[in-house]
């Protein structure tokens, strides 16, 4: 099925604009779609609480079996938790770049909004559906943990619990995804959506079923 345009969206009454969202509201939007019982919410939280189990039960039983020691500890942790917070995030935004040039996208931009610590790739005024924007919002994370998750258990087993730590980092700063995600989970029917860039905002439609 063929994505309507910007104009279609605004002035067909078969689609009824159900968000507007500013790009400086991100952080309460983010936080009230990543509660509850969606299942995206729910493997948002379950898999950091696996990761944190996993980075734990790893600790005890190296340090246990002299595997490692507390300085290997605690510099495989920081160097996780840096790598995954900050060095992390350009190959991040890249993918998500990429996603949306896979889409067909090509008036694309990244920004960054420090005062909320967010950062983000648009593409002005172009229209995506709900597969898509699952698409478009995962893509990171799934690439990023699979290549992280291939590469240290096929080569660089000895810095597992840096790959857990990054993960768990860069996970964390994915709820942002797991929350678009999440949103457009809960509303049924058919989903669009499109940013404008100058406006800072991010427009919601469904279909209303009107001819």
């Amino acid at each position: 099925m063929r994505t309507p345009d910007v104009d279609t969206l605004q002035n067909d009454p078969r689609y009824r604009k159900i968000l507007e969202l500013d790009f400086s509201e991100m952080t309460p939007f983010v936080l009230n779609n990543i509660r509850g019982k969606e299942k995206m919410a729910v493997l948002f939280m379950a898999l950091n609480l696996a990761t944190v189990i996993f980075i734990l039960v790893y600790v005890v039983w190296g340090i246990t079996w002299d595997h490692f020691d507390g300085r290997q500890v605690f510099l495989q942790m920081l160097a996780g938790v840096l790598a995954g917070s900050i060095l992390i995030i350009p190959p991040h935004e890249i993918l998500h770049g990429i996603a949306y040039r896979l889409l067909g996208a090509r008036r694309i931009r990244f920004g960054v909004d420090f005062q909320q610590f967010i950062f983000f790739v648009t593409a002005d005024r172009f229209p995506i559906s709900r597969n898509e924007l699952r698409f478009l919002a995962m893509t990171p994370f799934t690439v990023i943990n699979a290549v992280c998750i291939a590469l240290t258990a096929t080569l660089f087993t000895e810095w597992a619990l840096f790959s857990a730590t990054l993960l768990l980092s860069h996970n964390i700063m994915c709820i942002g995804d797991f929350a678009l995600t999440s949103y457009a989970n809960r509303n049924t029917g058919e989903l669009y959506t499109y940013d404008e860039i100058e406006k800072r905002k991010s427009y919601f439609y469904e279909k209303t079923g009107v001819n």
